[in-house]
């Protein structure tokens, strides 16, 4: 066979194992506001991610996360529909499990916010907002309280006294 021919082979099937490889937790947190604007790395998290974790775990919730983010990307309604109510239940089950994980009520938080109105999910706003505000001074990750609190300071949903509140860890 030809050197060049298995050369390429070789890269190819390098490239899409590593494409493939499971992402870490912190993999994860740092591509996933990237998902929100570049569908090959909602595919990339959403593959590595996709049947990983159970509902006690944080994985579980990014997975649902990246499971609804995926219906941004999709033409077909019908699918849209499917990767969201897919995507709500890993999300709603990893919250029920762990209710008072912060970084689980804050992607409920962002995906509540950013959603169309027609899809009437977006009960928990206020309560997680709460929550957030509550006990992210109990947070010891110092990268994701920063993350929480910089969008927290962005959000319509955040009072001027809050934002106040939150300068203070951005």
């Amino acid at each position: 066979m030809n050197k060049t021919f298995l050369v390429f082979c070789f890269l190819f099937l390098a490239s899409f194992s590593a494409f493939a490889q499971d992402l870490t937790l912190e993999e994860v947190r740092k591509k996933y506001p990237m998902a929100t604007k570049d569908e090959t790395i909602c595919d990339e998290i959403y593959t590595s991610l996709n049947g990983k974790g159970d509902a006690k775990d944080l994985i579980c919730g990014y997975a649902g996360g990246v499971t609804m983010l995926k219906a941004k990307y999709c033409s077909n309604p019908f699918t849209k529909l499917e990767y969201f109510k897919d995507g709500k239940q890993l999300l709603e089950d990893a919250i029920a499990k762990n209710k008072n994980n912060i970084e689980l009520r804050f992607l409920r938080f962002a995906i509540q916010e950013n959603l169309p109105a027609l899809l009437n999910y977006d009960d928990n706003l206020e309560e997680d907002k709460t929550y957030m505000m509550k006990y992210l001074p109990l947070l010891e990750l110092r990268e994701l309280k920063k993350a929480i609190a910089v969008y927290m300071i962005k959000s319509e949903r955040t009072t001027e006294q809050e934002k106040a509140a939150l300068k203070k860890y951005e």
